[in-house]
Formats: structure tokens, C-alpha cells, sequence
């Protein structure tokens, strides 16, 4: 039975392109259905005229078990959260980043992009890594050739470059005001008169930090602050403060708020937001150019082959991890 995948993830695309995949962004979400005899064999889905197969989704298989049964346990597969299994959750996640990573190379024509003979030899020598390292019945159990895995790191590493293609005007500049990140002491109480009742025990010499633990109805009273986080009228107070320097009281939708500045301007902390947000700027102009290729793209789903497949059918050995090959070769 064939259908088309409905699975829409909501896509932080940077970080996910730059280790080699899209994990938050579903290639599938938004396109429009169309029913075809287009699936055959082990393919799993096709987008437009970019193909899935079992083998190489199996590959994600093995990566995605090592990982969860080293954290949880083999005996979670099946555990219910909320009305969906473990298991059910990590294979929707496998499909929506393998279908990610395999709709965008469908932009690499559009912008000229593609793996130069140095790449291509790097992608046939990790390829091979992996594929030497698998035992027979490994290589059995997954249905493997190490053609399939030269395509899923060439498609990986296809998928980085037409990422940085379509960012590369994006404006890197930021200054360290939008970006100022500064850690706050605060209070946060339900009415003006508690807010007032404390603001006096300030102002007779009551202990900022004691307060805050007697009286504030949040229990992290030390906060990091960066701008666009907080109601404007908090934030406006925030970033007027100097060292040590205790606000007035501060009416938001969630209550009264009393601050006292602990540093104005954490350097180390600016700087990692000043990365944060060319980041963002990034992921919005490539999100636009992504969604336009989404917009009226077919896509075909194999959801009888994808029934098929059980994390714990497998009990041998597990394989080398793929992505940890691919971060050797390519991360950089």
C-alpha cells in the first residue's frame, strides 16, 4: 500500500545541514498528493525524482538504535508515550530527516551545486569505511551494498553545500548590542502589593538573593537574558540596569517583577548569540527558497515496507556509527 507522507516537523535547518542531515524539517510535509505506480522494489519514498531506499534508511536504523538502547534500554521500543511507542516516534523522525536531506539536493541544479572529484573520493573512502566494518550478517540483515551508502553520504554532503549556497549573502554582521546577553537576578510575584511588600524589604537592606528565594514564585531566580525574550516592558527594564543596579517594580501579563543585574554584559555569552543569530538569518533565507521546492513537489511513500522494519528484530553486534564517519570526513 502506498500513500503519500503527511509527517510535518517543524525545521531548525542550520546545526541540522551542518551535521549532515535536516532532523527538524520533514521534506514531505507540504507537497501535494499524487498516486503513482512510481515505488517499486525497496524503495521507500521518492520525492519528486530524489529516491529513498530501505537500505539506506536502514542504515539510519542501526544509528538510531545504538543510540536510544544505550540511553533507555532495549525494552523501551515499545513503551507508549502519549499514544505513540518509542519505536513509532524514531521512525517518523528517520523518514522526515532522510526525506529532508534528500529534497534538498533536488535544489542543487537550480544553484549550481555540485560534489567536486576531491568530494567524490572522499565520499567513496568513508563509504568504504563504513561498509568494511559491517560484518555478513550485518550487511544481510540491513540489505546493504556500499553503493547505498556512498549515495546517503553523497546526498549528506550535497545537501551541506546547497545550504551554504543559498546563504552565502546572508549578512554576518552583528553588533554587540544586538546580541548583548546579561544575567539577572529577579523576583517574580502574582500581585502589586506582594511586589511593593518586598520591594520595601529591599529598600530596609533585606538580601537581594534571600528574597528572591523567599518570596519570588519561580524557583530559578538567576536568569541569562538575551534581547527578544521577555515581555517588552521586562526587557526595557533589563537592559537599562547597570551592575548591581536593582529596578523598580515591573507590571507584566504574568505578574510584577522586581530585577537586580548581576553582569550587563556577559562577553562569552554575546558572542555565542552572535553566532545564534546569523544562524537564524540563515535558516530563513534557506527555509524560503526550501519551501518554494515543497510547495509542488509529489512525494510517495512505501508505508507497507516501513511496517516491516522493528528496532528490536536486530540482536547482533551493531555496526559503526554512520554519522560519526560522516563528522570525520566532512565536518569540518
Amino acid at each position: 500500500m502506498k500513500k503519500t507522507i503527511r509527517r510535518v516537523l517543524a525545521g531548525v535547518l542550520m546545526g541540522i545541514v551542518l551535521a549532515g542531515g535536516l532532523s527538524g524539517c520533514s521534506g514531505l510535509g507540504n507537497t501535494r498528493v499524487v498516486l503513482t505506480t512510481g515505488l517499486s522494489g525497496n524503495q521507500l519514498f521518492k520525492i519528486g525524482k530524489s529516491v529513498c531506499t530501505l537500505p539506506e534508511a536502514m542504515i539510519y536504523v542501526m544509528d538510531y538504535k545504538q543510540q536510544y538502547e544505550n540511553a533507555y534500554g532495549v525494552e523501551m521500543w515499545e513503551h507508549d508515550f502519549g499514544g505513540v511507542t518509542l519505536e513509532e516516534y524514531v521512525k517518523d523522525t528517520i523518514v522526515s530527516q532522510l526525506a529532508s536531506v534528500k529534497a534538498v539536493t533536488l535544489l542543487a541544479k537550480e544553484y549550481d551545486v555540485s560534489l567536486d572529484s576531491s568530494e567524490k573520493a572522499r565520499v567513496t573512502e568513508a563509504a568504504g569505511k563504513y561498509y568494511d566494518a559491517l560484518s555478513q550478517e550485518q550487511i544481510d540483515y540491513m540489505n546493504l551494498k556500499q553503493s547505498d551508502v556512498e549515495s546517503l553520504y553523497s546526498d549528506h554532503l550535497l545537501s551541506k553545500k546547497v545550504y551554504a549556497e543559498i546563504t552565502k549573502g546572508v549578512n554576518t554582521e552583528v553588533s554587540d548590542d544586538e546580541a548583548r546577553i546579561m544575567t539577572l537576578q529577579q523576583i517574580h510575584v502574582d500581585t502589586l502589593q506582594e511586589a511593593e511588600d518586598v520591594m520595601k524589604r529591599l529598600e530596609e537592606g533585606r538580601d537581594f538573593g534571600a528574597a528572591a528565594s523567599a518570596y519570588s514564585k519561580d524557583s530559578q531566580t538567576t536568569i541569562t537574558l538575551g534581547r527578544g525574550e521577555k515581555d517588552s516592558a521586562y526587557e526595557e527594564a533589563a537592559f537599562s540596569l547597570e551592575n548591581d543596579q536593582v529596578s523598580d517594580i515591573i507590571e507584566t501579563e504574568d505578574g510584577y517583577y522586581i530585577l537586580k543585574c548581576a553582569n550587563n554584559f556577559d562577553r562569552d555569552a554575546t558572542e555565542a548569540n552572535k553566532v545564534t543569530m546569523v544562524e537564524k538569518r540563515r535558516d530563513e533565507v534557506f527555509t524560503q527558497a526550501y519551501e518554494k521546492l515543497l510547495a509542488d513537489t509529489p512525494s510517495e511513500f512505501n508505508s507497507h515496507l516501513w511496517k516491516k522494519v522493528h528496532f528490536s528484530d536486530w540482536t547482533g553486534e551493531m555496526p559503526a556509527n554512520f554519522m560519526n564517519i560522516y563528522e570525520e570526513y566532512f565536518g569540518n
